[in-house]
């Protein structure tokens, strides 16, 4: 019995460890002013825009209100293919993605997760430890 315990704490230990971080803060800019930024931010570090889907306005199109939200999927090819060549996982977490929303108080946010530290590849934890530090400086939007 004893065993099993250990075996049970230790799976719920791996599971935190590996587990991905939601990575949440709040603005103090609209969400449109917030996308605005977050963009100008994006390029000026030599990355790339893929796409920007607004919420919002694909809910009016079938008739259904909902408060601003926005993602934009972004990232640099040059160092995500070189991941995703190392195991291919990693096509399913890349590109990155930062969401902007306003929720039903009011409060705006911009919100990602932090990638996962569980797919094997080599040579990459400084790479991904680089990427999570890009992301949580990028949510971080000021005026």
């Amino acid at each position: 019995m004893k065993k099993i315990i250990l075996v049970l704490a230790l799976l719920m230990f791996a599971t935190q460890l590996f587990a991905q971080e939601v990575l949440k803060n709040e603005l103090s800019v609209p969400v449109d002013k917030a996308v605005k930024i977050l963009e100008k931010d994006i390029k000026s570090k030599g990355l790339k825009i893929f796409t920007v889907i607004n919420h919002e306005e694909s809910a009016k199109e079938v008739g259904i209100k909902i408060n601003p939200s926005v993602v934009i999927i972004f990232g640099n090819p040059k160092v995500g293919t070189k991941l995703m060549k190392s195991n291919p996982a990693w096509g399913y977490e890349l590109p990155l993605k930062i969401a902007i929303y306003k929720d039903d108080n009011g409060k705006v946010w911009a919100q990602t997760r932090s990638l996962p530290t569980d797919i094997k590849t080599p040579n990459s934890e400084k790479i991904i430890s680089n990427m999570n530090g890009l992301l949580k400086k990028l949510i971080k939007i000021k005026k």
